[in-house]
């Protein structure tokens, strides 16, 4: 079994919120999961508010929620809030988070499981399990929210065409800042508190998050649990992707929670036949061998059709994260160890380049060449070059092509495939060859 860091049990105000992925969709889940977090979506555009050229996009952030005592609320009361620990589950692909909430002499403890599915790449799922220690009006609260990112609805659904009931909670539509793509989104929750709940869903507000709130009076003896299931699909991927979101979510609810945990981890378990042991090292090389591994993992999929960056799906405002843009470093660094441990993802990295391929030729004629060259700054939507204006100098930087040309010899050269190597790698060896 690979060696999962040691939990967190103080929080402090330099730390970056937990990194967890599947390759197809990213999230930062703070301390407090609820109340704070990003998500990326693989392939989701938008222009750079400070290059203003293309750049990745956050999409509404699916695990959102808030928990309420007696009329006190979490989000509001963060001084009543005490951090517990926040564990990494490394051989699972598992976070989970745990804190409690004081509410006079009420005091609520939580625990909250959250993971991105690989069965089903475009969902996230996560549990909210409560304990109260005295009788209390409790209330808890899922969204899917998009508060604090740049771009603006474009659609907000509380019903389901041609249905009498919804088949899903709520789904939108939501466009990315400078409208280069837009991202669908879908959620459904389930609650178990027993007899006496009260559901209610934001419905009238077209500004507000979706939300969905669960009231119950609770009691210590019992345990209180809200699950949500959350899809992002980008509209790279489908062209309405909110209602490709509302399917896709209400195939995982079909499923069901714990069969996509049991997929997700069966997946992971998969992943981890091909763990790099270190014989003879100290145990902190391996536990560093095993985070590499494990993020690196997290990071592709077979569905990363739009490849993945130097930090994966990760961001936060702390950095540029080099705006998510796919570079040399994929082929020359990435994609090896996949090709060998994980090659349906290092395949779907190799397709980003193949249906990119006219941006490359492109790319090449405006430089005076023939053949391919492919630019050191890829987007993701078209493959175009999209490096920042402000280093003019990185425009001779133009050895991306030997990398990725490398990348298909290694994949013809590990797998044998003389079909891939006709129909797919050899245009683009030869179009490399063409341009040097």
């Amino acid at each position: 079994m690979p060696i999962s860091p040691s939990p967190v049990r103080r929080w402090r105000s330099e730390y970056i919120p937990a990194y967890l992925s599947n390759g197809v969709i990213g999230l930062r889940a703070g301390p407090i999961p609820l109340i704070e977090g990003v998500a990326i979506v693989n392939g989701l555009a938008a222009v750079d508010p400070v290059e203003k050229g293309e750049g990745f996009a956050r999409g509404p952030y699916p695990i959102g929620g808030d928990l309420e005592i007696d009329g006190a609320k979490l989000s509001r009361l963060a001084g009543q809030t005490e951090f517990v620990e926040q564990a990494y589950d490394f051989a699972a692909g598992e976070l989970t988070s745990r804190f409690t909430l004081r509410s006079g002499e009420t005091t609520a403890t939580v625990e909250v499981l959250t993971f991105c599915s690989r069965s089903l790449p475009t969902v996230v799922l996560q549990e909210v399990q409560v304990r109260v220690d005295r009788p209390c009006r409790l209330v808890l609260t899922a969204k899917l929210d998009p508060t604090g990112i740049s771009g603006a609805w474009r659609s907000r659904e509380t019903t389901t065409p041609d249905a009498d009931n919804p088949v899903v909670d709520g789904s939108m539509l939501w466009e990315t800042h400078g409208g280069l793509s837009t991202c669908g989104a879908a959620y459904i929750t389930s609650f178990d508190g027993g007899d006496g709940v009260e559901r209610r869903r934001e419905e009238h507000d077209e500004l507000a998050p979706l939300s969905t709130s669960y009231t119950v009076q609770a009691r210590p003896e019992r345990r209180y649990v809200l699950r949500q299931y959350a899809s992002l699909v980008p509209s790279q991927a489908h062209h309405e992707p909110h209602r490709q979101a509302t399917r896709l979510v209400g195939m995982a609810a079909q499923r069901g929670f714990e069969r996509m945990r049991d997929e997700n981890r069966a997946a992971w378990e998969e992943i981890w036949k091909g763990r790099i042991k270190l014989i003879g090292a100290e145990q902190r090389w391996q536990a560093l061998a095993d985070a590499a591994y494990y993020y690196l993992h997290a990071s592709a999929h077979s569905s990363s059709l739009f490849s993945t960056s130097m930090f994966g799906l990760a961001y936060w405002p702390n950095y540029h994260y080099y705006r998510g843009h796919v570079m040399w470093d994929i082929e020359a660094f990435t994609f090896p160890t996949l090709l060998l441990t994980a090659p349906e993802s290092a395949y779907a990295l190799l397709e980003y380049r193949v249906q990119r391929l006219q941006a490359a030729e492109r790319n090449a004629a405006m430089y005076g060449y023939r053949g391919l060259q492919f630019p050191w700054a890829s987007g993701p939507r078209h493959g175009e070059e999209a490096i920042r204006l402000s280093a003019p100098h990185l425009v001779f930087e133009q050895h991306i092509s030997l990398s990725v040309a490398h990348a298909f010899a290694q994949y013809v050269h590990a797998t044998g495939d003389e079909d891939y190597l006709r129909e797919t790698a050899w245009p683009v060896l030869e179009g490399v060859a063409n341009w040097l």
